[in-house]
């Protein structure tokens, strides 16, 4: 599998301005794996997932804690991974179906929490993230339909809202629609979500808010967003599978954000912000620990 069918869009491998980062360590990649899901563990610690194979491995021991069945192939797979605060680890994936299926996997056994519509080769989505009030957030692209992302009878370009425990039958809560592929997204402690979304094509990338219909700025450099960690109430870092490049950016008074440099390590499949504030990302190599 290559990087650029993982998630698509379009990018740039020109060399960017970079800003020094002190303290980055290279961590072992996993054998040929792509990792694009990464989650936080409250408390401490990142628990990670392999795209085609479906394992969920601790990032300090490498011992796989669980594994979810996947169909994989284009961009389907383990694609999105969350803990929450009472420490039950959940999944995003391409299920033997065909289906996107969100699944909690620990503690064992494996139960499903939603079935979702049937993927598409490319422009699934799949990030998964937890609410401070613990609802799952789940990314969902266009399933390359997309006159439908505007429908709001359809789940297509959506970032939608779900019950943990309500079972999988059950209605998502639509948060915002609009959006290609709304892969990349990280929640604040406030309750706030941003998106970078990543386009096809000449179709712009944009930046912004995940709850509501706030104002969507394109980002300025092309950049095919993968991942997105919030750095501070103004600041996030966009990762991007075509640039791969960590860049940051910074939201102005008026709500519109502006790029701010980019860091120097290379980004291209995922970021994780850790609860101590160091910054974990997923690159061709495997992960790599910025220290904050």
């Amino acid at each position: 599998m290559t990087a650029a069918l993982l998630l698509g869009g379009c990018g740039s491998a020109a060399t960017p301005a970079q800003r020094p980062v002190a303290g980055g360590r290279t961590l072992p990649p996993a054998a040929h794996e792509v990792i694009a899901a990464l989650a936080a563990v409250p408390g401490g610690g990142l628990r990670y997932g392999e795209l085609a194979s479906g394992a969920i491995r601790d990032l300090g021991s490498r011992r796989v804690l669980a594994r979810v069945p996947v169909r994989s192939g284009g961009q389907r797979g383990l694609l999105g991974l969350a803990v929450d605060q009472r420490g039950r680890t959940f999944t995003a994936s391409v299920d033997r179906r065909g289906n996107l299926a969100v699944d909690q996997v620990l503690p064992a056994p494996l139960r499903r929490v939603w079935t979702g519509p049937h993927a598409a080769q490319l422009g699934n989505g799949g990030h998964l993230a937890v609410l401070p009030d613990g609802r799952l957030v789940l990314g969902i692209g266009d399933l390359e339909r997309p006159s439908r992302t505007s429908d709001r009878l359809a789940l297509n370009g959506k970032l939608v809202a779900l019950a943990p425990g309500a079972g999988p039958g059950q209605r998502p809560q639509i948060l915002s629609s609009g959006w290609n592929n709304p892969f990349a997204f990280a929640t604040t402690a406030g309750g706030r979500i941003w998106v970078a979304d990543n386009a096809p094509g000449r179709k712009p990338e944009r930046l912004g808010p995940g709850i509501g219909s706030g104002p969507r700025t394109p980002l300025t450099r092309p950049t095919a967003p993968s991942g997105l960690a919030v750095l501070s109430q103004r600041e996030v870092a966009v990762c991007g599978v075509g640039s791969g490049r960590l860049d940051r950016y910074r939201r102005n008074a008026s709500g519109q954000w502006s790029y701010a440099g980019s860091f120097a390590t290379p980004c291209r499949f995922g970021v994780a912000r850790l609860t101590g504030g160091d910054l974990i990302v997923s690159t061709d190599g495997g992960l790599r620990r910025l220290r904050r």
